[in-house]
């Protein structure tokens, strides 16, 4: 080597967030450690209600779970969230055969060409409001697969993959958060021996709140890479498909039925649900129905069809596996008997807080708790009733309790690595975890003061 041969520059390493596999297989070997560590214990639990009787916490023999058996459990949690996996798999087919129709492509160039310059700034907000809606109303997982629909849109007004996410994802989720009709709530509200859909206005009052910051926030971010590239936290834009145009493009009745098909299920689903107690299997069955009635009305081959259908079902593939990963971090919990531990450690320091403070107090621990269990069904039966003695003592309005474990389950799903839908979203969308927690995680601070101001002012006020 010559002397003056310069050395090789040293590359800095950058730091990467690892794949949300990675991420869950983490955390279920903390919880693993957690069941040598903390001290086991119980709650009674009532057999005619199945819900948690409070002030009946015992300690038990441990039962630790080595990372063995944690393995072993994987097979038994993707069987156990086999109603979600069918959920996930039907509705990535019948987004992915009216997706390939064209009708979704027709309908966005049409919408992009009469907007013109204007396109984002309606566009957006428009779609960000109607998906905030449909998850308020008829929150569930299978939403997520509409975040295809959402790469689409972005590829027309030249915005990135987070915009899609931000778009499609984090509106629906916001919407649920605070839906006066979603299952948790009604659970809940139940559970607390509130009535059903009781307090519907002041909850109407937050759902709009957060709603509007998530349009504020998405709208702001997507102006912001549209007039300069460099900002996307992504990297890169999306470009137009060579073979879309804005020349006057047509609509017409094959094009709006067909995208209607995307809605009509979740809308005739909403009310089933509300009246009538339909649960997922109405849902896929309306779901699998829009899939013919998209077949007819494009005429599409029955082969083909089925092709199209099974070929959108098996992307969903990969996003079942890490469904069933997710679902040991709450078996281990439970067989360790630690997470009633978890919640009597809570419930104890909450009801030192005052009364002032225990709304908040209540908010922050289900936010916490959802990082590890993001379920809000499997948290109602074992949270609410722990929650109701504080509340009663501290004279807080069981309303307020009953928003406070909403906002609190809501709130983090966009975050906590353990959620499938999550790694569903990221997953379809091709961004990494980490991008997508530099974009988010002011949004949730935003939120998280919004929550605390509603829920500190609805309990000054005594609303019940």
């Amino acid at each position: 080597m010559s002397a003056n041969t310069q050395a090789a520059p040293k590359q800095k390493r950058s730091f990467s967030v690892p794949h949300v596999l990675v991420l869950i297989i983490f955390l279920i070997l903390v919880c693993c450690a957690l069941t040598y560590i903390l001290p086991a214990g119980l709650y009674e639990v009532d057999s005619a209600t199945g819900y948690i009787v409070p002030n009946s916490y015992h300690n038990v023999a441990r039962t630790p779970v080595s990372p063995w058996s944690a393995l072993l459990g994987v097979t038994a949690g993707i069987a156990s969230q086999g109603t979600i996996i069918a959920l996930l798999l039907i509705m990535g087919g019948t987004i992915s055969v009216i997706i390939e129709s064209g009708a979704v492509g027709s309908v966005i160039n049409y919408s992009v060409y009469k907007l013109q310059d204007k396109s984002i700034k309606v566009l957006v907000p428009a779609v960000v409001v109607l998906m905030s809606v449909i998850g308020g109303l008829a929150g569930q997982d299978s939403l997520v697969a509409f975040v295809a629909v959402g790469i689409l849109l972005v590829k027309q007004l030249k915005l990135d993959r987070i915009a899609a996410l931000s778009i499609f994802y984090l509106s629906y989720l916001t919407g649920q958060a605070a839906g006066p009709t979603i299952a948790i709530i009604l659970m809940a509200q139940e559970t607390a021996g509130l009535q059903p859909v009781s307090g519907l206005g002041a909850r109407l009052v937050v759902w709009a709140t957060l709603t509007l910051t998530c349009v504020l926030y998405t709208t702001h971010y997507c102006l912001k890479i549209s007039r300069d590239p460099s900002k996307s936290l992504f990297g890169s834009l999306e470009a137009p498909d060579e073979s879309s145009s804005l020349e006057a493009p047509k609509l017409g009745f094959k094009e709006i039925a067909t995208v209607s098909c995307m809605f009509v299920p979740f809308a005739v689903y909403a009310y089933g649900a509300a009246t009538l107690g339909w649960g997922f299997s109405n849902l896929m069955a309306f779901a699998l129905l829009a899939v013919l009635a998209v077949g007819l009305v494009n005429r599409i081959n029955p082969s083909r069809l089925a092709a199209m259908f099974v070929g959108g079902a098996s992307t969903m593939g990969g996003i079942c596996l890490m469904i069933g990963f997710a679902k040991v971090i709450g078996t281990v919990l439970t067989d360790g008997n630690i997470l009633h531990t978890i919640a009597y450690g809570a419930v104890n320091v909450i009801g030192q807080l005052g009364s002032a403070a225990t709304a908040a107090g209540i908010f922050i621990f289900t936010t916490l708790f959802n990082l590890l269990i993001p379920s809000g069904p499997a948290k109602v039966p074992m949270l609410i009733p722990l929650f109701l003695p504080v509340a009663d003592a501290l004279g807080m309005s069981r309303q307020v309790l009953c928003l406070a474990f909403q906002l609190g389950d809501g709130l983090t799903n966009y975050i906590t690595p353990v959620s499938s839908v999550l790694a569903a979203a990221l997953a379809m969308s091709g961004v990494n975890y980490g991008k997508w927690l530099r974009y988010v995680l002011p949004y949730v601070c935003i939120t998280f003061v919004i929550s605390v101001a509603a829920l500190t002012f609805l309990q000054s006020i005594g609303w019940s």
